[in-house]
This record gives structure tokens, sequence and C-alpha cells, in this order.
């Protein structure tokens, strides 16, 4: 009972605190006004400025804060110092655009002079326009925000934009694609900054799902790409059967990037052989052990409540599982030379548990249905999985020698490149 207790008080609790809080965004508009304007009378600058902004967010939050600002000037005061700091604080292109947002949510609601909201919004562009520069806000071609700020439009802006979006891809950062492609259009490709850009092309590591765009601006580049991404290789089985071919292959194009699979070897194509030597697949057969607990090794609660004086808890566990010892060697020939040749061998087990038909059964033998746990014993033997299938194993296999392919040299080139 005193848990029962516990959850209806937290219960009540939780209720009431919701309870308090308005369920239209017009009536939250004015709790967040009313908790403002507590705030500034007890001078909490930043407290006030937080309820503001949630007010200004809301339908009729407008009226309601060019209300307060009348009543309370000071609350102009506070406002207008958290945007202050809110510019002055940023350092990413979603930053600046939030308070980009924030300024013109204070422009439409008609809380500021225009004096004022417009030496707001130049703080902003200088922030933004000296962030760029400086690198404390480290604007590339892929941050849409760009076009949000004009200032970020001049030549000289530009400039730093288009180089660090270069040095980003160069190093590994971001991946500005489309955003420099799109530069590339507006300035031409044949003009000097288009064909400086094409000659560092070959630095900034492209990647296959990246041709189609480069294909818009430097077809020719994108071509020779795609043939530096892409290596082929023909499969062989040795050991093995149609079905085998079958399973690695599509796995293989699922999971191992960069590689066309040929119906045929050739003087440009890695010749990767697998053969099976060792694949012994064996059932276990299930068990069936039956656990009995005394009234004394059962839960306090449950065998107060529910089981008669000097009970017993019954339940039987089965258990069961499989294993596959499997050996492979994997093979690469390229040009008439072997190039990798490795032995995979290991072994795969899956065991399961489940238990059932759990009863209690009383002193003079009669025997009803347990539908709780026993105790924290019986929570172990009945956890894991319920099921383990040579299916399950055999894809284990397979991953197995997956990780083998990408060991073979041109494969995992072409796969890290991808």
């Amino acid at each position: 009972m005193k848990a029962k207790q516990l959850i209806l008080l937290s219960i009540t609790i939780l209720l009431f605190g919701c309870a308090t809080y308005p369920q239209t965004r017009e009536k939250q508009a004015a709790y967040h006004a009313n908790e403002a304007r507590a705030a500034i009378a007890k001078d909490e600058g930043a407290k006030a400025a937080y309820q503001i902004d949630d007010a200004l967010s809301r339908p009729t939050g407008d009226a309601r804060i060019r209300e307060l600002f009348t009543n309370y000037p000071k609350g102009r005061i506070f406002y207008r110092t958290y945007l202050e700091n809110a510019i002055s604080e940023v350092s990413s292109a979603d930053q600046a655009a939030a308070v980009l947002e924030k300024l013109s949510t204070a422009k439409a609601a008609g809380i500021f002079p225009e004096d004022q909201l417009t030496d707001l919004v130049a703080r902003l562009e200088k922030a933004v326009a000296d962030g760029n520069v400086n690198g404390s806000i480290p604007f590339d071609l892929g941050d849409n925000q760009i076009n949000l700020f004009p200032v970020l439009k001049s030549p000289s802006q530009q400039q730093i934009i288009v180089e660090r979006s270069i040095k980003n891809l160069q190093s590994g950062g971001s991946r500005p694609i489309k955003g420099l492609t799109e530069y590339i259009q507006k300035v031409g490709t044949q003009s000097a900054e288009g064909r400086r850009i094409e000659s560092l092309l070959p630095t900034m590591n492209i990647r296959r799902d990246e041709l189609e765009t480069v294909t818009t601006v430097f077809p020719n580049f994108a071509a020779t790409r795609k043939e530096e991404l892409t290596t082929r290789v023909f499969l062989q089985i040795k050991g093995g059967d149609r079905l085998l071919m079958d399973d690695l292959l599509e796995t293989f194009r699922s999971r191992v990037r960069g590689v066309e699979w040929v119906s045929a070897a050739g003087p440009k194509t890695t010749t990767l052989t697998i053969e099976r030597v060792r694949h012994d697949e064996r059932t276990l057969p299930e068990r069936s052990q039956t656990i009995t607990y005394a009234q004394s090794e059962v839960n306090l609660l449950a065998a107060a409540l529910l089981m008669p004086r000097n009970a017993s808890y019954l339940y039987e566990v089965i258990s069961g599982g499989a294993e596959i010892e499997y050996g492979y060697v994997v093979t690469a020939a390229f040009g008439g030379k072997t190039i990798h040749d490795e032995v995979i061998r290991g072994k795969f087990e899956g065991e399961y548990r489940r238990c059932q038909n759990a009863r209690i059964q009383n002193v003079f033998g009669g025997v009803s249905s347990a539908g709780f746990v026993a105790n924290d014993d019986m929570q172990q033997r009945c956890s894991g999985a319920s099921s383990a299938s040579i299916d399950g194993l055999r894809n284990d296999v397979i991953s197995k020698l997956v990780e083998g392919v990408l060991r073979v040299q041109p494969i995992k080139v072409v796969h890290e490149l991808n």
C-alpha cells in the first residue's frame, strides 16, 4: 500500500504541475508576459528576457510585450541587453541565423524604436562579417545561412568563404560540394577562378555520391574520378555451391563500396577466390530442466500475497543452440600475381533459453498457474535470446568473409575512398 500511495502522490504532483501551464498558445503568451513582469519587478534581467523571448514566439505575444514595455520600460532595456549579448556570443552560422530571427520577430512586433533596431541589425552584420574574416564564425559554401546576410555577398567575404570551403574538402571536414559547384557556375568554368578550382579538385577527396554534382561543372574530372573510385573484381568460389556464390555476391554488393563485380576475369581485373575448406553445422538438441523454489526463496511480497503457506514455485527452463565451425581461404590475384592470401577460420555458437509452465504447487499437490517472476535467479535464468538459428550463424560467417575481403588491398583502397 505504501508503494501505491507514493505512485498516486507522484501522479498528483505531476498533474498539478502540468495544470499550472496554459494549454493554448495565446494563453501561454500571457503566462510568459506575466512571468517577465514579475522578473522585471525583481530586477532579474536575464530571466525577464527569456520570458519575453518565449512570449514573442507565440500568437498575441507581440501585443502583450508592447503593453509590458509601455508599463515597464526597464523590460525593453533588459531585452535589448539580452540581444546584444546574443550577438556578441555568435560562433556559428546557425547561431547567427537564430539571432537574426529574433531581430526579425522584434521588428514585426514593433517593440523597439527604429533606430535601436537598426543598430542591433548593424551589430549582427558586423559580428558576422568580422567572424567570417577571423574564423570565429567559419562560414563555408555549405551554409545556407549565407543568403541571410548581404554583407557576406561582397567579393572579399565570398573569397574567404570559398577558400575555407576548399580547405574543408581537402582536410576531410564539411563537404560543401553543392555550394562550390554553384559558385563555379556563377563565376564560369573557364574563368581564372573556375580553372583554379578545377586544378584543386584532385586534392578535395571527391566521393562517389558527389560525382553527379561535380559532373554539372567538370564532367571530364568526374569521369576520371569515377574510374579512380572503382575497381573491377571477378569472384570465384571453390568448395561451395551456387547458393554460397549468390549469398556472397549479394552481401559484397551491399557492404563493399567501390567494386564493380564482373562476370569474367580480365587484364585490369582482380580475381578474388574464396575456397571453403571447412564448414560444419550442428544443431544442439533441446534440454529441459525443472527449477523449484521454496516459498522462502520467492520474492517476499509475491510469496505473501500469491502463494499458499509452504507452497513451491516451479517452472521449466528449455535450452538449446547451434554452432558452425568454419574455415575459408581468401586469395586475390592481379596481373598474374597473387596479391593476397589469408585463412579465415573460427567457430560461432548460439545458445538460447526460454522459460515456460511457471506454476505454484501447494503442499497437497494442487497446481495453479503463476503469473509472476519468482526472484532474481529466475529473472537471470530466463533472460537472453529465446532462439538461435543456423541462418544467423551463417550470416556471422559471411560477415567474417566480408572483413577478409576488405583486407585485399585494391578493394580496401576503393572502399575507403568511397
